[in-house]
């Protein structure tokens, strides 16, 4: 039973919301047997039900992972941000933190982490065409549960993920997304720019990156990233002394 309940909710979220019949195909079970397992995990606040209108018939009955679900579901996420941590606290140079509030200590460690996160992934990235590069990063960051998807939306590319890898954490400080959205950028070697994010109240979060001629600038990331830039030319900055400010690339 345990294992079909992890299987539900990585499946809840991979794909977001999901109807029974949609859950029954995707695990080869019984429509049956997963309203049993929902009735469960709902019992036991790791889903959320909501009725869903559609143009024809009755409407549908969607289930979705609850901030309890979402934690279960992002468990090995915040191992992986806990062993970057203590790297990423200790390449701080003594004048980064000398006499700095707490709250930018905080942000340059995620500043910090973002880089390692980009680093740790940057093999798996290696085309030079800029669209199968995308296509590339979001499979680079699918396993890290930064990423599950790309539209092609002529113009620019729509990068989302419907699941919050740590929710809890986003939710107390904007820096943890603006370093998911700064080691993107560092993967790709563009600009990429935060349109949403599920801390603050979006179904999922999303990002839009531009199509520009030729190569894009910092494409050279990709083939060596320094594990500590410089420290006095930091790329994330606090705009202002507050755990929600929001920050631009230098």
């Amino acid at each position: 039973m345990e294992r079909t309940r992890d299987e539900v909710v990585r499946i809840l979220h991979e794909r977001g919301a999901c109807a029974v019949a949609e859950l029954a195909v995707a695990m080869g079970v019984s429509q049956g047997s997963v309203r049993r397992q929902l009735d469960i995990m709902t019992g036991a606040g790791l889903v959320e039900s909501r009725r869903e209108r559609r143009p024809r018939g009755r409407p549908l009955t969607v289930y979705s992972l609850s901030e309890g679900g979402e934690e279960r579901s992002s468990s090995v996420h915040y191992a992986r941000l806990l062993d970057h941590i203590y790297p990423a606290l200790s390449d701080l140079a003594a004048s980064e933190v000398s006499g700095q509030a707490g709250t930018t200590i905080l942000w340059r460690m995620f500043e910090r982490v973002a880089e390692r996160v980009a680093e740790e992934r940057a093999p798996h990235v290696r085309s030079a065409n800029f669209g199968e590069r995308v296509a590339e990063v979001v499979g680079a960051f699918r396993e890290v549960g930064v990423l599950n998807d790309v539209v092609d939306e002529g113009d620019a590319f729509r990068l989302s993920n419907v699941g919050c890898p740590c929710r809890s954490t986003a939710q107390e400080t904007d820096a943890a997304c603006e370093a998911d959205r700064y080691s993107i950028e560092l993967l790709l070697g563009a600009p990429v720019e935060q349109v949403s994010t599920i801390a603050g109240g979006s179904s999922s979060c999303e990002y839009l990156v531009r199509k520009t001629s030729g190569e894009p600038a910092g494409a050279a990331l990709l083939a060596g990233m320094p594990a500590s830039p410089p420290a006095e030319s930091p790329r994330m900055h606090i705009s202002e002394p507050s755990m929600n400010a929001r920050v631009e690339l230098q």
